[in-house]
């Protein structure tokens, strides 16, 4: 990309502070493309007082601090757009989906500047995908009936504006074949495919190190839609063996949480919530990786573990069947399975070490930061004039 242009990634937050896959890759994509010459800033709310209102540099990018917005986030939604008339960005790049994006496509449509959208999970195609996730994760009965109706009203609000923003959306990226239909489908838009990366590990543990590590990593907020009780029973029916399962995650409701680990079973290590760092080392000391979603765009947490030789088991969430495809572990469709291929590949070291071979190979070849950040340049038809 040509050296000095300016690139402004709008987001919820920054990584250093909180948020999820979206925020991490987002990160990564800024740091790289600031270390190859662009200009980058970052907008973004911060969890601390004294930072709003400021600009700090973190490492190759300019970050503008907001203050956070409250539940009902359309109502201070313009506030992006003080940071954006200082910055002048040629380019707005937006890694997930709200309301914000009504104010990200009025200000691309009357300035010169592109506007650039990712997306970043399989419900984000929908253009009610406010409304979706709140009926997916709110219940009546945990609200009262007002409060329900008034913060479903919220969601649909949320959703008209992010709709708007969508018709000035210039540049789409999807991250598997049905986003790329959906967003065709409901926003008119084509799309490229976004590859999703990650710093490729300094020292790896020997694949016998792995092998003989006996340990199962779950790695996720504990939200419904990533079910972690299937891991917490795949854990308790394993009991008599001496694998050893480790929860890192958590969830804001703490009663939920407290209900689902009340008869947690004694091979069964949680960890609660960790920064995103703290969360990665934990991926240094397994053998295998199990996801337990319903569904996902495209997980960092797969990409963690293929770059660190650890095979990948999933109940159902093989996006574009990569993981069967490619032998980089198992889609299980029960716990009875997966138990089964655990205790197959936990005693045959020929097999684990293919399947981990194959990850390593697999996540190095497709998903490092440079080939994401040069699959990007690419669909933006832009030269990497470094």
């Amino acid at each position: 990309m040509q050296k000095g242009i300016k690139l402004a990634f709008v987001m919820p937050w920054h990584i250093s502070e909180r948020g999820g896959g979206a925020e991490v890759q987002a990160n990564y994509l800024a740091q790289e493309l600031g270390r190859r010459g662009c200009d980058v800033f970052y907008v973004c709310q911060t969890t601390h007082k004294s930072k709003i209102n400021t600009i700090n540099k973190v490492g190759d990018i300019k970050i503008y601090f907001l203050k956070p917005s409250g539940r009902f986030q359309w109502l201070d939604q313009n506030k992006y757009l003080e940071p954006l008339n200082s910055i002048k960005p040629d380019y707005i790049l937006q890694r997930l989906s709200s309301n914000v994006t009504y104010v990200l496509g009025k200000y691309s449509a009357k300035n010169d500047c592109k506007f650039i959208w990712f997306c970043t999970d399989n419900h984000s195609p929908f253009s009610n995908f406010h409304f979706l996730k709140f009926k997916e994760r709110t219940a009546i009965k945990s609200l009262g009936l007002f409060k329900h109706i008034i913060f479903a009203t919220s969601s649909k609000i949320m959703d008209y504006y992010r709709n708007k923003g969508m018709k000035q959306v210039d540049i789409a990226f999807n991250q598997n074949d049905f986003q790329e239909k959906q967003i065709k489908h409901h926003f008119n838009l084509e799309s490229h495919r976004m590859i999703s990366g990650h710093p490729i590990p300094e020292k790896n543990n020997s694949t016998e190190q792995r092998f003989n590590i006996k340990t199962i990593l779950w790695c996720a907020n504990f939200g419904t839609h990533k079910r972690p009780e299937l891991f917490i029973e795949l854990a308790r029916q394993m009991q008599h063996t001496a694998l050893k399962f480790v929860m890192v995650g958590g969830h804001s409701d703490t009663a939920y949480v407290n209900d689902l680990l009340k008869n947690k079973p004694n091979n069964l290590v949680t960890t609660g919530h960790l920064s995103f760092s703290e969360a990665l080392n934990y991926f240094d000391e397994t053998s295998i990786f199990v996801n337990t979603s319903v569904n996902e765009g495209f997980s960092n947490t797969y990409i963690q573990a293929w770059l660190r030789s650890v095979p990948v088991f999933v109940f159902g969430a093989d996006s574009d069947n990569i993981i069967e495809t490619n032998l980089l572990g198992y889609d299980v469709s029960s716990i009875n399975e997966a138990k089964e291929k655990l205790k197959a590949i936990l005693s045959n070291y020929e097999t684990y070490k293919l399947l981990s071979n194959n990850a390593y190979t697999y996540g190095f070849q497709n998903h490092s930061i440079k080939v994401m950040t040069d699959n990007f340049l690419k669909n933006l038809n832009l030269p990497d004039e470094r």
